[in-house]
């Protein structure tokens, strides 16, 4: 295969060079909506996508797919810098016989704690959406440096009309004039700072709240393989629920905080700097070179520090994941808490983690704390002031201005070395958030391929000799080498021991994951030509955990339907579901809240709740995962009399993913899965006769002999003549 070398200018957009080394069609460039996509032939069974998605928040990712003939599988993802080439090499063709695609992804450093004029760049364009609202916060803050900058020199006029009685004889200015002068100029002053303040915080919540809705919406779409991957730790920015929660809540306030409120402190802080620093030297820049000897140490301690609080900032934030990520998991099990007596462990581990969090806060508040402050210069400014007005160099207001004006320089040098610290601080913080936000699909992409029409009825379902191994768990292949057929308007049921691939074949079904080789074909068609979101609505799943979320039972049963549902459909499906009686039962029937992860029924109850879930949305195939292995006799009989009331009355196309004899029986065709592979395939009737590894499992269950793996037949033959 031909490889390609990947040039970006500042703005990708603008200039984007695809130089291949191999001959091949032309390559070519379109747009398409907010993406650019270029499309090119390095060879007749080859073609390579790479799409550029826009991104309002800045940045932008680049992920480069290989399809041949028909997987979507991401080659390589990377980030374009300015100035920066990227080449890499196209993997060699697969063989006839395999027609999937290793993955890949590069590995990306940890952020450094060194100040990056990219990263300030592009925390800078979080805030181009705001910067009418910003430019007016702006104009508002030089009416308000500028009446503070001018309050020093008016008031040592002041002073010296009132000290001179010349001055003050020729003004003819009272004392309450002069205060009343004063008072209106401050009253514009405070006027424009308040009306800036408040600009700066809607300016800065609108920001927040841009952040939040792009990495969640980033974060959800993100396909199954990137999040096992990150909660294995195997990839950048690891860690749990509760950390995205973190980087969701605290992360973003910091950001918007950084990019408004204390950008426009950095600014005021930098203008009464200068400003100040240029009044003093009008007045006497004798005593202003004396209070400027502490401004180099000054500037190097906010370098310094700035630096050691952003590596501070990231650690103490990425402990707050942590311990959220602890706590929730924690307080969602706490009755396997109580149970196993764990309590006092919790308790501990927990306590452990808030004491790592708050040393690093410690050390990050003395960091924030350290400055160089000018406290001697004030003693130096005073003497060697009271000997130039004794000379008569300077006046008393003179010196009582500069006296102001040092305060002010000083106080805003150190609001500078702290804004510099809050910035590190944000830049820490936004570098996980820019994780969220540059998130790309592992496998799996949304809106990729052609999507698949749901008028047409169910064609074929065959696994091709498929193998796969979780991308979290490298190495363990799950499926080795399966064959299966589904054929429409059947009920298939898969058994077999625990760990044998039984619940993967639902997985790759719903393509939550794509084979790692082989296929799954859809009539003539591999499943991945097709959107993943047109293929999944011909799905219901009714898993072993049903997963219901906080809300009423109405709206858990319609969850994903984007449309209003009639209360006749949601009672048919209801009463399909075998759970019309018991939701009748309850006070305030379909309305009734169920709590978070519906704990207020019990687990017949959520079943059936589930069931009717994936029945409302009227899939062609109906998926049973486990759906009553979790439960008790009458719960379990309630729920089969709920999935053969549905194989009766409608005809679905049936896969049950079960262990129970019970659950089995109901089906058409039964699958014996082993070892990643089907051992046995037949009816009930066919799989029940002696020597099976069906009928050993069988006798298994009901006797209570152990049975855990059952690769050949003189196993099965031992176990049958111990039973």
């Amino acid at each position: 295969m031909g490889s390609y070398s990947l040039q970006l200018a500042t703005s990708p957009f603008n200039r984007l060079k695809l130089k291949p080394l191999y001959r091949g069609r032309p390559d070519s460039i379109s747009s398409i909506g907010s993406r650019i996509q270029y499309t090119g032939t390095a060879n007749p069974c080859f073609r390579s996508r790479l799409c550029l998605p826009s991104n309002e928040l800045g940045g932008l990712g680049i992920s480069i797919y290989s399809q041949c003939p028909f997987p979507a599988t991401q080659l390589r993802t990377f980030r374009n810098e300015p100035t920066r080439t990227q080449s890499f090499k196209t993997p060699s063709a697969p063989q006839a016989s395999d027609n999937s695609l290793t993955s890949q992804t590069t590995e990306v450093p940890e952020p450094s704690s060194k100040i990056s004029f990219s990263e300030l760049k592009r925390l800078a364009s979080l805030a181009k959406p705001e910067k009418k609202l910003l430019g007016i916060a702006g104009g508002l803050l030089l009416v308000s440096s500028s009446v503070s900058l001018s309050v020093p020199f008016l008031w040592g006029k002041v002073i010296d009309v009132f000290t001179s009685p010349e001055l003050s004889q020729s003004l003819s200015l009272s004392l309450p004039a002069a205060a009343g002068l004063m008072t209106g100029f401050f009253l514009v002053g405070a006027g424009a700072n308040t009306a800036r303040v408040i600009l700066m915080r809607i300016a800065g919540q609108r920001i927040v709240q841009r952040i939040r809705k792009s990495a969640f919406n980033s974060v959800i779409k993100s396909d199954i393989t990137w999040h096992d991957l990150r909660g294995a730790g195997l990839t950048k920015g690891q860690g749990g629920t509760g950390d995205l929660v973190s980087r969701l809540g605290s992360d973003s306030s910091i950001v918007g905080d950084s990019i408004s409120r204390d950008l426009a402190d950095g600014v005021r802080s930098l203008i009464t700097s200068l400003a100040g620093v240029s009044m003093m030297f009008y007045i006497s820049s004798k005593l202003t070179l004396v209070m400027l000897t502490v401004v180099p140490p000054t500037a190097i301690g906010a370098v310094f520090f700035g630096r050691y609080l952003k590596k501070l900032s990231r650690l103490t934030q990425e402990g707050l994941g942590e311990m959220i990520n602890f706590s929730e998991e924690r307080l969602n099990q706490v009755r396997t808490v109580h149970s196993f007596n764990a309590v006092p462990l919790e308790q501990k581990t927990f306590s452990d983690k808030v004491d790592e969090i708050f040393d690093l806060a410690r050390k990050e508040a003395f960091a924030s704390g350290l400055g160089f402050t000018g406290n001697l210069t004030v003693i130096a400014l005073l003497t060697y002031g009271g000997t130039l007005v004794s000379r008569g160099e300077i006046s008393v207001g003179d010196l009582s201005s500069l006296m102001l004006y040092t305060a002010y320089v000083g106080g805003s040098l150190m609001g500078l070395s702290s804004w510099f610290a809050t910035i590190m601080k944000g830049l820490g913080a936004s570098s996980r958030i820019f994780e969220l936000l540059d998130a790309q699909p592992a496998s799996v992409v949304l809106g990729l391929g052609t999507d698949l029409h749901s008028s047409e009825p169910l064609r074929k379902i065959t696994f091709k000799d498929v193998r796969f191994e979780y991308p979290a768990r490298p190495g363990a292949e799950i499926l080795k080498g399966l064959d299966l057929q589904i054929q429409p308007g059947t009920s298939l049921a898969i058994a077999g021991s625990s760990g044998s691939g039984k619940s993967t074949i639902a997985h790759l079904l719903l393509r939550f994951y794509d084979p790692k080789a082989g296929q799954v074909v859809y009539g003539d068609e591999d499943i991945r030509t097709f959107t993943p979101e047109s293929w999944r609505a011909n799905f219901g799943l009714v898993p072993q955990d049903p997963a219901l979320l906080s809300g009423t039972i109405a709206s858990n049963i319609t969850y994903g339907l984007s449309s209003p549902v009639a209360q006749s459909t949601l009672e048919q499906c209801a009463r399909l579901a075998n759970a019309l009686e018991f939701i009748n039962a309850l006070p305030k029937q379909f309305d009734t809240e169920i709590g978070p992860k519906g704990m207020q029924l019990s687990g017949g109850q959520r079943q059936r709740l589930a069931i009717a879930r994936a029945l409302i949305r009227q899939p062609k195939l109906l998926i049973l995962d486990e759906a009553t292995s979790a439960l008790d006799t009458a719960s379990e009989n309630e729920v089969n009399l709920a999935i053969q009331r549905v194989m009766n009355e409608r005809s679905l196309t049936t896969v049950i993913i079960a262990h129970r004899l019970s659950t089995l029986k109901t089906a058409d065709r039964i699958i014996f899965v082993d070892d990643g592979k089907v051992l046995e395939s037949g009816t009930y009737a066919d799989l029940s006769k002696d020597g099976t590894a069906f009928n050993a499992m069988v006798k298994s269950q009901l006797l209570g002999v152990g049975l855990t793996d059952l690769p050949s037949k003189p196993t099965v033959s031992k176990l049958l003549t111990s039973i």
